[in-house]
């Protein structure tokens, strides 16, 4: 995913007066600088191998880990976000319900995806999890999360210009503990 300002102000809105956040996916960290808490950095170990990365000094998460089970006790992030993964991961209800189980009561969690635009892009490339912005929605409700969106008219506006202009969705949610 190309750094773009609205996934900056999303993780700068979002995890300013946060204490501890996480970030699934974090591939070369690009929003690194734009995290308002201390987080963790989580990916898998395959993408250290994918041109660059921990050997050439540019980047390595803090943790390697997988969606199926992360490796953090439960209510540890008030802060969590997910760029452009949700297309790659297999087990979608066993992600969801790991991101509710290790999210704190009030945290709150950013969800980029490529939607149906983006993945027709790559026509040729394997996504398991493909959704629309409402697909999005309803599964994110399923799994006990709560959109956030109404609360920033910046964030909604934007959300809904994009999804209907480009080729990414926004889900900004709390749990409902």
């Amino acid at each position: 995913m190309t750094l773009h300002w609205f996934a900056k102000y999303l993780t700068e809105y979002y995890s300013k007066n946060k204490k501890i956040g996480l970030d699934i996916g974090c591939g070369k960290r690009p929003y690194d600088k734009y995290f308002q808490c201390n987080y963790i950095g989580m990916d898998l170990p395959r993408n250290l191998a994918k041109g660059g990365g921990a050997s050439e000094g540019l980047w390595e998460p803090d943790i390697f880990g997988t969606g199926i089970c992360f490796p953090f006790t439960d209510n540890s992030f008030d802060f969590v976000s997910c760029y452009s993964v949700l297309p790659y991961v297999k087990d979608v209800d066993k992600f969801f319900s790991e991101i509710f189980r290790i999210m704190k009561p009030t945290g709150v969690a950013v969800i980029i995806i490529m939607n149906l635009k983006g993945l027709a892009l790559h026509p040729y490339t394997d996504y398991p999890t493909r959704y629309t912005s409402s697909q999005l929605n309803k599964k994110l409700n399923e799994h006990g999360f709560r959109s956030l969106k109404l609360r920033n008219i910046k964030a909604l506006f934007f959300s809904i210009y994009f999804d209907l202009t480009s080729v990414y969705s926004y889900a900004i949610i709390s749990p409902k503990k």
